[in-house]
């Protein structure tokens, strides 16, 4: 066997279907140069898939020596894109070759170990699993500190326009035209607004708020919630089911739909947004609406963390109503504890909503929404409903 080909072996407990997600997930890269491109992360799943589990034990050898042209017919490339993307991957430090170029692939095996191997070698990949692990945690922690930046240049400029000084929102306006950020993914590019918008703030002579810089992230994204498991708490499930009377379930796509759009400047913009995602950006926006974090906390505890996501969501919508609009959500605290004591009445408010995404809500009764599946009841009606419930401490 040769020993420069021969690995340390995965992690006890890692397998490599485990480390086939784990490179899916680092593929997107929080740099440049550190991203794969869809090919090659198909190519490398490939060849992953390709070995015998017995290949990733210590001191083995794994690899293919699968020939370009077969390679290429299976995945529906070209070859000259399977070179790439392989030329992509030795790049990334992912594999390395170890034929000859231009000469053919061979390999032989003995026992069902790997004795020669004049292909790709996966030796790379598998030694360097916690290189790849620490990437992922860095993709996720500069992830956090994107979303908490994107936060606070949100609030800031929306104390700017709160002014009401013309001359400051327009400023404001050319420094951030329309006042979106969530497609923004460099950390300089937002601390540059960032301290744009404080510089008007000092201008006005106006408190900057309860602004954080990006190094105090964990105290915005670690609120108060309850990590136990309970049969309340399921945040790996691919829907939430919102009312056990009813068949009505909500993803975290349909979520992020429904929701408003500085709601949705925190949710990740790279990837779909996952139930995490949803309990973060809710945590944060708890903050919008004057819920403390003892509240939020007792709301996830009784609720359910997504559920109670799901309600500060659908209470950040209904704030942003003109201020005489009948259904307007003027306590954010007391709406979380009607809806804290009335779950099931989440599932019709969400339902109904759902024919309006992206849209505010009707200041009237409307014709049945197709897409609603509580026989057409209106957003209107169903509002009624809740507010019936809640009694009339917890109108708002």
């Amino acid at each position: 066997m040769s020993i420069s080909l021969a690995h340390n072996g995965l992690p006890p407990g890692v397998t490599h279907f485990s480390l086939t997600d784990l490179i899916e997930k680092i593929a997107p890269g929080s740099r440049r140069e550190e991203r794969l491109s869809a090919t090659a992360v198909r190519v490398l799943k490939h060849y992953l898939l390709g070995c015998r589990s017995s290949d990733f034990e210590p001191g083995k050898i794994c690899g293919v020596w699968e020939q370009p042209q077969t390679t290429a017919q299976t995945l529906r490339i070209s070859t000259r894109v399977l070179h790439n993307a392989e030329a992509e991957l030795e790049r990334g430090g992912f594999i390395e070759r170890t034929h000859v170029p231009h000469a053919r692939r061979s390999g032989q095996r003995r026992d069902g170990v790997i004795v020669t191997l004049a292909g790709i070698s996966l030796r790379p990949l598998i030694d360097g699993y916690g290189r790849w692990k620490a990437r992922l945690e860095a993709m996720e922690l500069h992830e956090r500190a994107v979303a908490s930046l994107r936060h606070e240049v949100i609030m800031l400029g929306r104390q700017i326009r709160t002014s009401e000084a013309v001359e400051a929102v327009e400023q404001a306006d050319r420094i951030l035209p329309r006042g979106r950020v969530s497609r923004i993914e460099s950390i300089e590019r937002l601390e540059t607004l960032k301290a744009s918008l404080e510089a008007l703030l000092v201008q006005l002579d106006l408190p900057s708020g309860d602004t954080k810089s990006s190094v105090r992230t964990e105290e915005i994204f670690a609120p108060n919630i309850p990590i136990q498991d309970s049969s309340k708490n399921c945040t790996r499930a691919p829907a939430v089911q919102l009312d056990a009377d009813r068949s009505a379930a909500i993803t975290p796509a349909t979520a992020a739909n429904l929701a408003s759009e500085d709601y949705r400047a925190l949710l990740p913009s790279v990837r779909p947004p996952g139930w995490p995602d949803i309990v973060d950006a809710s945590a944060i926006a708890c903050r919008w609406h004057g819920i403390s974090q003892p509240a939020w906390a007792a709301a996830c505890d009784r609720m359910g963390r997504e559920r109670a996501a799901l309600s500060v969501l659908v209470i950040d919508r209904n704030a942003r109503l003109p201020a005489e609009h009948r259904y307007r959500a003027r306590s954010g605290r007391r709406c979380l504890a009607g809806l804290a004591r009335n779950a099931s009445s989440l599932g019709p408010m969400i339902e109904a909503a759902k024919g309006f995404a992206g849209r505010s809500v009707p200041d009237r009764p409307f014709e049945a929404a197709p897409s609603c599946e509580d026989g057409g009841k209106s957003f209107a009606s169903a509002c009624q409903a809740v507010l019936r419930r809640f009694g009339p401490e917890e109108r708002v």
